[in-house]
């Protein structure tokens, strides 16, 4: 009788290992409970087993270092061993190493330096001065308005592509997640006059429908955009907050790609040659061989 078959894969992002059982996902005949135990393997042999799971078979179990007061370490190697009323079967030693880098995307930056080198382009109207466009609010008090705060206030998935949830890497061990995603930034105008503010609001939504179209869209950013604006006043002078100012929101909304790149080790094939037999004319055999990738 055949013992249970288990397939171990590291989780990407660390710390995480699943254990695939593909034959509970139709139990075999008299096979009603599933033990699973895990060891450490080290320098001064394997640990006893500890028992993490007993109970009904299930296909698919993650082991996210349960009975430990942490994720699984990755610079140990775990083992695991699968029982039920067929016997027991052990897999090979594995350490659930993983590397994770984030690179940011920088759009926010991005935006920031768009909107600052269109306003050092800007004829002003006289009596108004050149903003800066920062992402820091006032630490140290207030500045000299007029300046303009990004801030990137949500980012939200829209699509996926099909087969999300199956991975699939590439002959190299590249695996892209493709998603669109909507990202919206809140640009906020400080100013001292209405018709300052109103200047610099107007302006800003003209620079925005331009970078969509020659900046953003070429980049992936082009499946959707759209903006809106509210103005008002602030003060309040029992707090010293005078004599205020005059203020703007604009929201900001574009809806592009936003991928995950994963580099995996998983085996992949890269070329299957295949070596077939034909009979020649003088009645000898001919080998044919040929490569697909």
């Amino acid at each position: 009788m055949a013992l249970p078959t288990v397939n171990v894969t590291i989780i990407p992002t660390g710390g995480v290992v699943r254990l695939d059982m593909p034959d509970y996902m139709q139990p075999p005949s008299g096979v009603t409970q599933v033990t699973i135990g895990r060891a450490v393997s080290g320098s001064t042999g394997l640990s006893a087993f500890t028992p993490i799971y007993s109970g009904a078979p299930c296909p698919v179990f993650l082991d996210v270092g349960d009975g430990l007061p942490q994720p699984l370490d990755p610079l140990t190697d775990y083992i695991w061993q699968v029982t039920d009323s067929r016997g027991t079967t052990q897999t090979a030693a594995t350490a659930p190493a993983s590397s994770v880098t984030t690179v940011p995307d920088q759009l926010s930056q991005v935006l920031i330096r768009a909107l600052q080198g269109a306003l050092n382009s800007v004829v002003l109207p006289d009596g108004i001065p050149l903003p800066t466009v920062t992402t820091k609010m006032p630490q140290g008090g207030w500045v000299a308005p007029p300046y303009i705060v990004v801030n990137l206030d949500l980012i939200q998935q829209t699509e996926v592509q099909i087969g999300e949830d199956l991975p699939n890497p590439d002959a190299n061990n590249d695996w892209t997640l493709f998603a669109n995603a909507k990202r919206v930034w809140r640009v906020t105008v400080f100013s001292r006059l209405a018709e300052e503010r109103d200047f610099f609001r107007d302006y800003l939504l003209v620079v925005f429908r331009v970078l969509k179209a020659t900046a953003f869209g070429p980049i992936g950013l082009n499946v959707s955009h759209s903006f809106q604006a509210a103005s008002y006043t602030d003060t309040n002078e029992w707090d010293g907050h005078s004599p205020g100012f005059y203020g703007a929101d604009l929201m900001l909304e574009i809806n592009g790609v936003f991928p995950t790149a994963v580099l995996t080790a998983y085996g992949t094939i890269k070329s299957i040659s295949t070596v077939a037999t034909a009979q020649s004319a003088a009645g000898g055999s001919v080998a044919v061989s040929g490569t697909t990738r």
